[in-house]
């Protein structure tokens, strides 16, 4: 049975602030049309791009992602200036168009490095655990 893929997912784990990173979704679509690549960091949807809606691109702003528009497109987004808000899970999701509507994910972290430090990274870190520590006291909330 053929099925929509996420081939690979290349987003480093590391990057500097100020700098510029690239993320690459390759996807395979096992002969459905594509209806939609959807970039997220922090399930929050910062861009879209949809080849059958005019325009094509769309940019979400969110806190730390500036979207170079004139070099992303379906498979590859380019965020300028990254800065320590940048960091976080970021995930690509391919959505196949009519008759499957397949959708496949996939997520990886990415931390920030402050320019110049030994070690920034406590900015996501601190994210991360706070967000466990919220799903922890919900569980424990609601298991009364």
């Amino acid at each position: 049975v053929a099925t929509l893929r996420i081939v690979s997912l290349d987003i480093p784990k590391k990057v500097k602030s100020g700098r510029e990173v690239k993320l690459t979704c390759l996807y395979d679509l096992e002969g459905d049309r594509l209806y939609s690549i959807k970039w997220y960091r922090d399930d929050k949807e910062f861009y879209r791009f949809v080849p059958n809606d005019t325009p094509q691109k769309q940019y979400f702003p969110l806190d730390g992602i500036i979207v170079d528009f004139s070099r992303s497109d379906n498979m590859t987004v380019y965020i300028r200036n990254v800065q320590i808000s940048t960091g976080g899970v970021f995930e690509c999701e391919v959505s196949a168009d009519s008759p499957s509507f397949r959708t496949a994910a996939l997520q990886k972290v990415m931390m920030v490095e402050a320019s110049g430090a030994n070690s920034s990274y406590l900015a996501v870190s601190l994210s991360l655990v706070v967000t466990s520590l919220i799903i922890s006291l919900t569980t424990e909330f609601f298991s009364l």
